[in-house]
């Protein structure tokens, strides 16, 4: 591949894994790896649910949201503001139909 550039994502979580997929999203010429020191990608992701994971859903208002997550409010508060789910599912949407 002529004139790429390669990019290493160190954790094969979740959190590595929405950096490798919107690095290659951002720049198509960009080549991604990632490096997880277990064989267990995503592991993690697979039996969250009750704890700090999948906080987005169907709740598109800040306010109700840090409702639903009283440990975590102030951080959270922040981060929604930059990636609310109502955004989320709105280029999820756009994405699955190109």
């Amino acid at each position: 591949m002529p004139n790429t550039h390669r990019s290493i994502v160190i954790g094969g979580g979740a959190a590595g894994f929405f950096c490798a997929v919107n690095a290659a999203r951002l720049n198509p010429r960009l080549e991604v790896i990632v490096l997880e020191k277990s064989n267990k990608l995503l592991s993690k992701v697979k039996v969250s649910g009750g704890g700090r994971c999948n906080v987005t859903h169907a709740c598109f208002e800040i306010a109700d949201m840090i409702k639903n997550y009283p440990r975590g409010a102030n951080f959270l508060k922040k981060h929604f503001t930059a990636f609310l789910p109502k955004t989320r599912f709105n280029g999820s949407e756009k994405e699955a139909q190109n």
